[in-house]
């Protein structure tokens, strides 16, 4: 008979945070791991989970499509069509953006937040698990992560100016809130100006058997620790 935590899956796209090394000698999982694990449990068990959406996800959701044009119109190739479907194995799941028919690729689409955040980017642990995750989940052997710097909708502008406004006592006049309401402006109007092909950048990488194998160690032990956690409390006298 299996055991309930058998079919604990963990999603992609904290894989990164499981395979987080301990720093104490003999442990398997990191504190990291352990915390992620702690919000699986609560999750599973009680149904409880904390919403979390910043201004740089909320681009993210609203200039999904804006960015996979991007992609189309610079890299070619055959059409890239959003992937909803969700896949799992034994062991983990995840919905990869976009999984290619005519090459062997899974693509995975970021929205840099501005300017400066798109020149800083770079390939991250945890994107670098993530499409591990991807290309074990659907059979594809090569990855590309691909950021793309495309404009902030004004609906996001606008909420970013109303925080500086009330920051300044609500003071529309003050030239301090002008001039950085207009360097706002200025540092998005600035992303079209820029060519398209300046706007992407490509990371690539091929899937590797050891660390799916790591991978799935990780995951054992995370079952492992999964069974340890409880509620705290004390004895309640009888």
């Amino acid at each position: 008979m299996n055991n309930p935590t058998d079919n604990i899956l963990f999603r992609c796209s904290r894989l990164g945070d499981l395979v987080t090394e301990a720093k104490k000698k003999g442990e398997e999982l990191g504190e990291t791991a352990k915390t992620y694990i702690r919000q699986v449990w609560l999750e599973k068990e009680f149904g409880y989970k904390e919403e979390v959406l910043t201004d740089e996800m909320m681009k993210g959701h609203l200039c999904e499509q804006d960015s996979l044009g991007l992609v189309q119109s610079v890299l070619k190739g055959e059409f890239r069509a959003k992937n909803t479907l969700k896949l799992k194995n034994e062991f983990i799941a995840g919905t990869p953006d976009i999984i290619l028919k005519k090459e062997d690729v899974i693509e995975d689409v970021k929205s840099s937040w501005n300017l400066r955040t798109f020149t800083e980017a770079e390939l991250i642990k945890n994107y670098f698990w993530q499409g591990q995750g991807y290309m074990w989940l659907t059979g594809k052997k090569n990855y590309r992560l691909i950021y793309c710097l495309v404009p902030t909708p004004e609906e996001i502008l606008v909420e970013t100016k109303k925080k500086i406004y009330y920051k300044f006592n609500c003071d529309e006049s003050n030239p301090h809130y002008i001039q950085m309401c207009a360097q706002i402006d200025h540092n998005n109007n600035v992303i079209n100006s820029i060519p398209a092909a300046n706007r992407i950048k490509v990371f690539e990488f091929a899937y590797d058997q050891e660390k799916i194998d790591s991978l799935i160690k990780k995951i054992e032990a995370a079952r492992e620790h999964y069974k340890t956690l409880s509620l705290p409390g004390v004895a309640v006298p009888a």
